[in-house]
């Protein structure tokens, strides 16, 4: 499909994917071979043509049914009593009448190519900051995910230095998800829509293929056993990754200047705290290739939603003076011991990536209604942009749109990813298998 056929689809996206009736369309669909049978979306399609996000999904897919797909989706859409839709995608001036109108706050009647603004509905960067993170704060209503689905794997090498990791079993990985909520004593203040969290995070991670475990409300001591646990679960052999995400109160260590999860037992107002911190850093050695074989070699991403201090991040007026340093570096050629054979050791922590909330020492902000900034965005990206997006550019992503949210006192947050041996681009390929 040429590139102006497909801005057309995009721009109009808002103006027709609401009057589809898909149950309609969808026979001459599969009849003018826009789709066939036994495409892989089609079964998952076919068991909710009356849901708004499976004909948008559908409609979007269109640009990607080669170079004689927009001309049989006009066809088809004049076929299945759709013509005023097929008369916007031609250009031509349409008025709709009252029951034909979308009842949504500011949408014209009238659809003119020459005076519209273009928009998209698969939204750019900026457009899904208008749309969807401008409201966030304000909006009562929950994210509702909806994974868009990969339509081929993306895990061969496409750059001549950067390998992909293979991701393609089903499940795709193994995900433990622990979300402390309930906290035993009254200066833990309970993260009731930490609920609404973890409930986004099951949904997406399902969707897009992997196996989820979850728990609720533990303990310094329960979260390490469940964590050693997960590590040396018998189907980690069988899968291509793992995920790990917390979501808790959370702190600096005083002792050791690093992050610590708060369990729920934790009382800040004792004086004999018998309570177990745990130290973010101290979960990773149960995933090193010596510990955890069956993931040697695979990725292994962490994800933790806690505060990492008290302190609050304020956003700043963009500063008109800058610095100039040149770091000079002296590189040393460092001997090669002959007698190591190199390609038969690997080391011991590598694949691993950590994504922190926020910055160390700051706080990290939660709604009270619809849970963290960090995670709604998260799944927001994943599920719209995981198909096509390795992990580091969706984390990129997530923070790019984050940057844009405010507190009403105007704090912000930043997100914190490390590397740790993580060289290769994982793309996700949600809702994809390999035939068995």
């Amino acid at each position: 499909m040429n590139q102006k056929h497909r801005n057309t689809i995009d721009s109009r996206c808002k103006d027709i994917v609401p009057r589809i009736n898909l149950v309609a369309l969808w026979p001459k669909l599969l009849e003018n071979k826009i789709f066939n049978r036994d495409d892989v979306n089609v079964p998952r399609w076919k068991a909710n043509l009356t849901d708004k996000a499976t004909v948008r999904d559908v409609y979007l897919t269109i640009k990607t049914r080669g170079p004689h797909a927009f001309d049989r989706f006009v066809k088809s859409l004049r076929q299945s009593g759709h013509e005023s839709l097929a008369d916007i995608l031609e250009g031509k001036e349409i008025t709709f009448s009252d029951n034909e109108t979308e009842t949504t706050v500011g949408q014209n009647n009238v659809v003119n190519n020459d005076t519209t603004k273009e928009r998209n509905c698969s939204p750019t960067m900026e457009e899904g900051q208008d749309n969807f993170f401008h409201y966030m704060q304000q909006s009562e209503v929950p994210l509702q995910i909806q994974v868009r689905k990969a339509i081929k794997f993306l895990d061969g090498p496409v750059y001549e230095n950067v390998n992909r990791y293979p991701m393609r079993s089903n499940p795709r990985g193994l995900v433990l998800i622990v979300t402390n909520i309930q906290y035993k004593y009254s200066d833990g203040e309970p993260r009731s829509s930490a609920a609404r969290d973890e409930e986004n995070i099951k949904d997406l991670f399902n969707q897009m293929g992997f196996q989820v475990i979850s728990y609720n409300d533990l303990t310094g001591e329960q979260l390490v056993e469940k964590v050693k646990q997960f590590s040396q679960h018998k189907d980690l052999r069988k899968v291509d990754s793992c995920f790990v995400i917390i979501g808790s109160h959370g702190n600096i260590s005083t002792q050791y200047e690093v992050t610590e999860i708060e369990g729920v037992e934790y009382n800040s107002t004792s004086e004999t705290q018998t309570s177990r911190n745990v130290l973010c850093r101290d979960l990773l050695d149960y995933f090193t290739a010596e510990v955890c074989p069956d993931l040697a070699g695979k990725p292994k991403v962490f994800i933790f939603q806690l505060c990492r201090g008290k302190k609050a991040q304020k956003s700043v007026i963009n500063p008109r003076h800058t610095t100039d340093i040149t770091s000079n570096f002296q590189t040393t050629n460092k001997m090669i011991d002959p007698k190591v054979n190199y390609n038969k050791t690997m080391r011991n922590y590598e694949d691993i990536l950590v994504a922190q909330a926020t910055l160390p020492g700051h706080v990290a902000f939660r709604d009270k209604i619809t849970g963290s900034w960090f995670i709604q965005i998260l799944c927001e990206v994943f599920m719209n942009y995981a198909y096509k997006t390795h992990i580091q550019d969706l984390l990129n992503m997530v923070d790019e749109r984050l940057k844009t949210q405010r507190s009403m006192k105007d704090e912000c947050q930043t997100l914190t990813v490390t590397s740790i041996g993580f060289n290769k681009h994982c793309y996700l390929n949600p809702g994809i298998f390999k035939e068995t």
